[in-house]
């Protein structure tokens, strides 16, 4: 009984000094491969938001060929649905020094994910997990999901892992604004794009996406505020963009 007891605790103790062991920083990838998907077409806001982050990664360096856009109001192989989300993450296929870039906006529904109205569902964290794991794999991987109650893509223990930055739009408990005709992206979209600049580490790109967002909810008297979500995972924090 003795030694059995000795044997469990030197087991816990190993376990224990495991957890505890740092993961080895991921270097800056080389180049990315991304998919950005509008997940809804009732306004032109998501569909405007996709075109202009493809525009700012090709300024950027990525080759029009490593960027997939899918979009609700799309037809033939760039609609939005099941199997061609599916499809674009398994042509991701990164390259040992590649990192993955995802992007995806729409309406979103509390513990429920992100619209994906040509697929007649939602996107949930699960599932965007799932798709990340096969075929990203251990590679820096960033995250940016835009829409009501999309901080459930930050929180939990589905999507965050040492591998991943994840920005959101929202808490999981929050709405975010300007999913209307009236503007050209909404504003969690608006201010992500003009936050991102090359080289600046991501924690930097949400303070400054943050300050936006809460200047316009001000302006506009938006209530709640929506409290954008930012999760950085170990083996990537200290990570550029592009």
């Amino acid at each position: 009984m003795t030694r059995c007891l000795a044997l469990l605790l030197a087991l816990l103790l190993a376990a224990c000094a495991g957890a505890d062991v740092p993961l080895t920083p991921l270097p800056q990838p080389t180049a990315w491969k991304a998919v950005l998907i509008a997940g809804d077409d009732s306004e032109p806001a998501f569909d405007n938001a996709v075109d202009a982050m493809a525009e700012k990664l090709v300024g950027y360096g990525l080759r029009r060929e490593d960027i997939v856009v899918l979009k609700a109001s799309a037809g033939d192989g760039q609609r939005a649905d099941g199997s061609h989300i599916g499809d674009a993450f398994a042509a991701l296929t990164p390259s040992r020094s590649d990192g993955c870039f995802v992007f995806i906006t729409s309406h979103g529904g509390n513990d429920r994910g992100l619209v994906m109205t040509a697929a007649h569902s939602f996107l949930t964290p699960g599932d965007l997990d799932e798709l990340l794991d096969e075929h990203c794999a251990d590679k820096p991987t960033v995250v940016i999901a835009s829409g009501c109650f999309s901080g459930m893509f930050a929180k939990g223990r589905v999507m965050p892992t040492p591998n991943r930055t994840i920005l959101t739009a929202a808490r999981s408990d929050r709405t975010s604004f300007g999913c209307n005709a009236s503007r050209h992206f909404t504003v969690f979209d608006e201010c992500v794009l003009d936050g991102i600049d090359r080289g600046r580490p991501w924690q930097a790109v949400m303070e400054s996406t943050r300050a936006c967002v809460s200047r316009y909810e001000t302006e506009e008297n938006f209530q709640p505020s929506s409290e954008p979500q930012l999760y950085v995972g170990r083996a990537v924090e200290g990570l550029v963009a592009f």
